[in-house]
């Protein structure tokens, strides 16, 4: 695999950063990962080597995020959004495949509503319209822990927020468990103001914007035990998308990339290259919600079935 190269921009004041694994002879648009809200440019490396194969891949860190500047929590996802476009401009890859995970769904949705000459195709994992007050309330457990210190409650209720009850069928529950609640415990300095922020971020935010994406193929999925953007919530997402798919990973909750990243991996590398998707058996049915009948339930069964 190529060497990675590192660059570093700076946007209305604030330092981000971006890491690239170039492919000289790509048969697909260079993929672009935005990562959740504690991940960085590195979260998803185990999960490339496919993608490396097919195009180049870049992984970013926007303010707040990773190695970039602190970014304070008066500062939305739209100005997250305006730093994704100053860096695209600065790549100058014209149109890019955009994987965006929970925390970043906001800033790549606004990209794609706004900028849709950077975009080819999207994915939105883990994508809610707004959160729903019982995530609210567990994110809230999180910024409180953060406000007073508290590394071990942080990651106690970092694992209540983020993973699934203990009833529910997950893969890798155990390793996932001890590394979620590790890398949220070792926290200390500035990372309390750093991950409160973005914290509160998530928080304060007041909803995908109005007017839905159209003319981008879009796959929209998340787990199926996933508590914190419901299932329903991210089918209501793609049904204000043009045309856009809608599945689940089976046996993972908010976190599929930890919990089966093999299979998120191969999911995304087809999507991005073209590649038929019903036949992955770790998927439910794909849907297409945004061509329901209006006053069906989307995800319902046809009378008869």
């Amino acid at each position: 695999m190529p060497a990675d190269q590192i660059h570093r921009f700076v946007h209305s004041g604030f330092g981000y950063r971006c890491r690239v694994v170039e492919n000289p002879a790509p048969f697909t648009e260079p993929i672009v990962v935005i990562g959740g809200a504690f991940q960085n440019m590195y979260s998803y490396r185990r999960l490339e080597g496919p993608w490396a194969e097919a195009a180049t891949v870049v992984s970013v860190d926007l303010p707040g995020s990773g190695g970039a500047d602190a970014l304070p929590a008066a500062y939305g996802f739209d100005f997250l959004t305006d730093v994704l476009a100053d860096l695209l401009d600065r790549l100058a890859f014209g149109r890019v495949n955009l994987y965006a995970v929970s925390y970043a769904v906001p800033v790549v949705y606004r990209l794609a509503q706004e900028h849709p000459r950077h975009v080819a195709r999207l994915a939105l994992m883990g994508a809610a319209p707004i959160y729903p007050p019982e995530g609210l309330k567990g994110l809230e457990a999180m910024a409180e822990a953060l406000a007073s210190g508290d590394a071990d409650g942080y990651a106690r209720r970092s694992v209540e927020a983020l993973m699934a009850p203990a009833g529910r069928p997950v893969r890798n529950r155990a390793a996932v468990t001890r590394l979620l609640a590790r890398d949220m415990a070792a926290i200390q300095g500035d990372g309390f103001p750093r991950h409160y922020a973005s914290t509160r971020r998530v928080i304060d935010w007041q909803g995908l914007p109005a007017g839905g994406l159209a003319g981008i193929p879009t796959l929209c999925f998340t787990g199926e035990h996933d508590t914190l953007t419901r299932p329903d919530l991210g089918r209501d997402v793609a049904a204000g998308i043009e045309d856009s798919v809608f599945t689940l990973v089976r046996e993972t909750d908010h976190l599929p990339a930890l919990e089966r990243h093999r299979e998120v991996s191969e999911l995304l590398l087809r999507f991005f290259t073209d590649q038929p998707l019903d036949t992955l058996d770790f998927l439910t049915p794909l849907e297409r919600p945004s061509r329901a009948p209006r006053g069906v339930a989307v995800g319902a069964a046809p009378a008869g079935h």
